[in-house]
Parts: structure tokens; sequence; C-alpha cells
């Protein structure tokens, strides 16, 4: 049999081949009682994910036949490898010196590009930094606050003062203060025109960077990412070319910073699709498909998800977020520290980071294949589905007036905001869980930093996913470093009703993800438990017992507590709630409920008794 022939009649020709709905009856036949519906994973995009797919799933998709390089570039706009750069990113302070002899001490160690991030530029010996590196050779980019065409000024001058060309620069500048804030004030519009006009004839170093990390860092779904990144970038060509700016100088000249999350899929689907959607609004414009080709995407894992507590597991988070990134595209990579959240990041951590992107280009060889996921049922129906969301979106953002309109009238921040609190509501319940912060927690982790000090630190990221349930945890391990011991939280469980124990079990890790010496004790009798958590050493004592034990007897006799705890309900009271409070139940703990008011109630409760002993 020839090649083509096989070919015809396919792979192992014995096996018939099997349908969608062959795949329906079997999984129905093996789970029984369970609906399959009830396995669709409903996620924060709208888009309602199957247990599986097949080929019929995909089934007429007008861009499965597209290629890598090609318009509209979905597949990416790279036609030899998967190549990518290594990019470290480093802060500078003072004169800048510091970080330029780290920054050259990086690119010998395996970076291939530098980050700076740079509070006041007008410090910066620019001299030192050209001496030291070799800005026509290496990529360097730029984090300004204000005046980025100030800065790029005094550089182009310190260049041509070292005979070193401007238009050999590779990097970018990232100066947007439209993702951050919304509308753009004069000055601000002026400086973004004058940053493209000195780095337009730099044909890889570019001056206009969309920042869609802006709203990533808050927990904006991956929908709102994508559209409210484009639309952001439509409101900056629309002001440039009303500036005068030539549309194909703007066009060239746009870079998106993006951040990559633990929703390992859809990160990789979600560059493909604003590489996708980015294509229609070229081609809305009238430019040249081309240029479409021309938008760099720099990707960074994502600071939505780190954690200060079990920080090793960042090193976890940002391998898989660093993998989608690739596999997805991106042009270059900044992996975060592990211990960026509550530390300067010292020479172990930058270099895990560094050797992050390093293993995965040199060991996974993940920079051989072009658009690898290319052809998966999943990935290809979620990118139809992401795209269509997205789309739809962008589409309202511009029915409102645009970018600056939307976000002047709160409908951006308002639509991100609802989001943010459902995924919020969703870790304090487990229901999202962050290893080592909300569920399984390390009991011999030891914090050797000043958790009041991070507290009140400005730097400390209070928009990330796991802020809410560390600063319960800086509490307790406040309590323990000045009463030296943990707080106590006693689960109590009268009976043997399976829904009790599934309450005080939540409760228990719930306390123990508090960094409280969580114990759970068994009773038979109602008689028994009262009397012994009435004298229980105690800060919380959580009650799974019967509805009448509840009211007759736990809440008026612990009231009466000489250490006065919190005492908490493991169950729903629903229409009992006030009858509970009137008899002593502070709050109520069940799976599902919303943490928020308890994670709120105990930290005022630690933090009262730790001002109880400075007074």
């Amino acid at each position: 049999m020839t090649d083509e022939q096989q070919h015809a009649q396919g792979l192992f020709p014995e096996f018939k081949p099997v349908t969608a709905a062959d795949w329906e009856q079997k999984t129905r036949k093996d789970l029984r009682d369970t609906p399959l519906e009830s396995l669709t994973w409903h996620t924060y995009e709208g888009i309602d994910i199957k247990p599986y797919y097949a080929a019929e799933d995909i089934a007429g998709l007008p861009f499965l036949q597209q290629k890598p390089g090609n318009f509209p570039f979905l597949r990416g706009n790279k036609t030899g490898d998967n190549s990518w750069l290594n990019i470290q990113k480093i802060k500078v302070e003072g004169d800048g010196r510091s970080a330029v002899d780290k920054a050259a001490d990086a690119l010998r160690r395996g970076a291939d590009g530098i980050h700076f991030l740079i509070q006041q530029h007008e410090l910066v010996n620019l001299g030192y930094l050209i001496d030291h590196i070799d800005l026509s050779k290496h990529t360097v980019s730029y984090t300004l606050q204000e005046q980025p065409e100030s800065f790029l000024s005094g550089l182009y001058a310190a260049l041509k003062k070292k005979r070193v060309s401007h238009r050999n620069l590779h990097g970018f500048v990232n100066y947007d203060p439209m993702t951050g804030k919304g509308a753009l004030t004069h000055d601000e519009n002026q400086s973004i025109t004058q940053v493209l006009d000195l780095t337009k004839d730099s044909s890889d170093f570019y001056g206009i960077t969309v920042a869609g990390t802006n709203f990533s860092s808050i927990g904006a779904s991956v929908t709102q990412e994508i559209a409210y990144t484009i639309s952001a970038a439509v409101a900056y060509v629309d002001r440039l070319t009303k500036a005068g700016e030539q549309l194909s100088s703007v066009l060239r000249n746009m870079q998106f910073s993006m951040a990559a999350g633990t929703n390992y899929f859809f990160e990789v689907v979600k560059l493909r699709v604003i590489r996708l959607l980015w294509a229609a609004v070229v081609e809305a414009y009238q430019a040249e498909p081309a240029f479409a080709g021309k938008l760099r995407i720099h990707s960074s894992t994502s600071s939505w998800f780190q954690t200060t507590l079990d920080p090793y597991v960042n090193m976890l988070r940002v391998t898989t977020e660093a993998m989608s990134a690739v596999m997805a595209g991106c042009d270059s990579l900044t992996v975060e520290p592990f211990d960026s959240t509550f530390d300067k990041p010292g020479e172990f951590s930058e270099r895990i980071a560094r050797n992050v992107s390093i293993i995965l280009k040199e060991e996974a060889y993940l920079d051989k294949a072009l658009d690898p996921a290319a052809g998966s049922y999943y990935l290809e129906s979620l990118t139809k589905g992401l795209a269509s969301s997205a789309w739809e979106l962008f589409k309202d953002v511009e029915v409102q007036g645009g970018f600056e309109a939307a976000y002047e009238s709160g409908f951006i921040l308002g639509s991100i905001t609802e989001v943010s609190r459902r995924k919020f509501r969703n870790i304090a319940t487990g229901s999202d869980v962050l290893v080592g912060t909300n569920k399984y927690p390390n009991p011999k982790e030891k914090i050797d930093f000043d958790p009041e000090a991070l507290i009140q630190s400005a730097d400390f990221d209070t928009t990330r996913a796991a802020y809410p349930t560390e600063v319960m945890r800086m509490a307790t391990e406040l309590h323990l470093r000045k009463r030296k011991r943990r707080p106590k939280a006693v689960v109590a469980v009268i009976g043997q009703a399976l829904q009790r124990h599934v309450n005080a079990t939540f409760a228990q890790e719930f306390f123990s993800c508090a960094g409280f010496d969580t114990t759970v004790e068994q009773f038979d009798s109602v008689e028994v438990a009262s009397d012994r958590l009435t004298h229980a050493a105690a800060e919380v004592v959580v009650v799974s017992a019967s509805e009448n034990a509840y009211v007759n007897e736990f809440g008026p006799r612990l009231r009466n507590h000489h250490a006065k705890p919190t005492i908490i309900l493991a169950d729903d009271p629903q229409q009992m709630k006030a009858e509970m409070v009137a008899n002593g139940y502070d709050d109520f703990m069940f799976e599902g409920c919303d943490m928020s008011t308890i994670m709120e109630l105990i930290h005022k409760k630690l933090h009262g008794a730790e001002g109880d002993d400075n007074a």
C-alpha cells in the first residue's frame, strides 16, 4: 500500500471512527446517576467549557487552515522557529549604576534583554548605561512614570555623544497612562506623540506600549483583558493619527504588554485571539494587512496569582504561566521572581526566574515548534468562543464612545470589579485554589519577614488574589510573635450527620490556612460539648451541631466564656440568622459561603488583642 493510499484509508482502519455522539453515550453510561451537564465548567469569561471536545466542535472554523506568518496572524507572525527573548526586569534607583551592573551581569548569565523600571529618570546616568551595555546589540526596555520623551531625548543625546545610532536600538518604551486611569491629559497626549516621533525610525524599538497587565493585575477576566487592551490601543491610534502621525508609523510602533495567568489553556488562546482581533482592527483602518503582523507582544508572569505564603509554589505558577505564553507565541517574556511580593528579589530568586525561560528553551525545546497547539479540538473551539466574546465586549466599549469614555463612565472598572469580586469569593470559599494559601498550607512554613511592616508597606500589592487570606495569616503571625503561641481554633462536631462533618472539615481547613492552631473535637452529646467548650482556651470556637442545640444550649453559655472567643456556627442559618446572633453567635461558616466577613471579623479580633497588649 502506498503512502497516499494509507493516508486516504486512514491510520488503523480496523478501528471505526468515534463521533461526539458516541463519546456522549459512553460518558453518560459511565456517570450513571450524575448528569453529564454537571461536568460543564462555567468560566468568568461567560464561556461554558464542555468535559470533552471532538472533531465536530471545530468543523467549518475558518481559521483552521491558516499558517504561522500569514494574515490574520492568529498563529503568530513568526515563520522560522518559536524563539522568544528572555527579559529580566530590574528596578532602577538613584543614578542607576547598581541597576546597570546587575543588568550587565544578567546578560552574561542568560538573559536576552533587560527591562528597567525607572522612577526618577532625570537621575539616571545614561553615559554609564551606554558604556556598560551595548544598546545596539542587546534588547533594553524602559518603563517610565512620566515625561518619557525627556528620558528618550537624553538617551539619544548620550548615544550621539558616544557615536551610537539610536536607529539600532532594540526594545520598547512602556509608558501607558491610559489603561491605568482612562482619558489622557494634554501633556500626556503630547508625551505619547513625541515618543512616537522619536522611535518611529528605529525598526526594532517600540514606542507605544498598551499595558493589558493593568487589567489582569486587578482581576479582570481573559475576555476583558483582550477587549479592553484592544480598545485602548484603538484609542491611542485615534489620538496619534489626529495629532498628525502616519497610521503606518503608529501600527509599526505598537506593542501589547500582557500577563500570563494560571488558567493554562485560556492563556495559550489569549494571545491567539489578540492577534486575530487586532488584524480585524487593522483591516477596519484600511491599512496594509502586513501591519497587523508588526504587533509585538511582551508577556510577563501574572502578579494577580503571586502569593506571599508558601512562596516557593510561585516557582510552579510562573513555570506554567511562562509555558502558556511561549506556546502562544509571545515575542519576549519576563518571569517574576518567586519572592517579589514580600522581598527585594535577590541573586537566587532572580536566577531561578531567569532560568525558567532558559530551561523551556534549551531543555523543553519549546522554541522548535510554531503554534504547537494547532489542531486541538478544545483549543481551536476555545479560540472561536473567546474571540467572539471579546469582540462583542470590544464593540460594547466602542458604542459607548471608545475606551476613554467607557473608562470615565465607570463601565470598564465596574465590570472588572464585578469579576474580581466573584474571584475573591471563590478563593475565600475554596472553589478557586491557591495552593499553600487557601488550600494545602505548609504547616512548617516559617515567615522570615516582618508581617506588620509588609502590610503597611506601600509596595505590598493589595490587589492580588491572595491578599485577603494573607492579611489574616499575617495577623496570626503577629499573635504568635507577641504572645509566643498561635491563636487557637476549636471545631466542635456533635453527632454523626454527614453535613456536620463537611462543614467542620471546611472550617478546619480555613483556619489552618489562616495559621491557627486548629483542632477538631468530636462529641456525642450537647451537654458534654457545652461543658468542655465553655472552658476551652481558644480565640475561635466553631460549633457544628443540631439546630435546637445552637439556640437553646450553646449560644448563651459560650457568650459568657471568660476568654470571649469568636463563636461561629458551622451551618447556614437561613431565616434563623437573627435568632442565632441574639443567642451569641458572631458569624456563620459553611461550604460555599462568602468568607470575607469572617476574615474581617477574625482579623479585627486578633488586631484588637495585639492592641490590648501594646496598651
